[in-house]
């Protein structure tokens, strides 16, 4: 797969949404970000949080690339199979922890081998957490190495973002999410 020109079509659709899109993930960032720092409990808020709003992003980026309809509301749909967003959370966030202590890499591999599961639980919002987590470790299969190379073609756009007063960042974000949903997309073809 042509990744540049995966990210060149995630850049184009991205054209008449960006302030839109660039408005969800700020308010995603910050819904999880502000929390730990209000109080002691905030951390916990914050990891409750984080698993629907990222849900919730990519309801929002795949209806952007399926040309379906973007509005801010889609960012509380993460929050409607909560059970499963928060089981699938947990064990992904616990099994990358764990991969990054024994040496790094195994929490690399087990964090792109499950990156997939929240796009499989936007399009299957019944579905149980274990066949989610399964299916995403089964797209991936085989296209790990691909799926880091696109994730780390995004760096140098991050840095240059960063170097933008931090403001560049958060056009960034946007592009990156509707590449991976893009790429989503082709796994599912494939």
């Amino acid at each position: 797969m042509d990744l540049l020109q995966l990210m060149r079509k995630g850049r184009a659709l991205l054209e008449p949404h960006w302030l839109l899109a660039i408005g969800v993930c700020l308010v995603y960032g910050l819904a999880v970000a502000l929390p730990a720092e209000l109080n002691s409990y905030g951390e916990m808020i914050s990891f409750l949080l984080a698993g629907p709003l990222q849900l919730s992003l990519c309801f929002f980026f795949l209806n952007l690339v399926r040309g379906g309809e973007t509005r801010f509301e889609l960012l509380f749909e993460g929050f409607k199979p909560l059970v499963t967003v928060l089981l699938c959370y947990g064990i992904i966030t616990m099994l990358t922890l764990i991969g990054l202590v024994l040496l790094i890499v195994p929490g690399i591999i087990v964090a792109l081998g499950l990156s997939m599961t929240y796009y499989i639980i936007a399009d299957d919002p019944e579905i149980s957490f274990q066949s989610a987590l399964e299916q995403s470790w089964k797209l991936t299969d085989g296209n790990k190495m691909e799926l880091l190379e696109l994730n780390l073609r995004f760096i140098p756009w991050y840095l240059l973002g960063l170097l933008c007063l931090i403001v560049g960042v958060f056009a960034v974000i946007p592009w990156h999410n509707s590449t991976l949903a893009l790429y989503y997309e082709d796994l599912k073809k494939r």
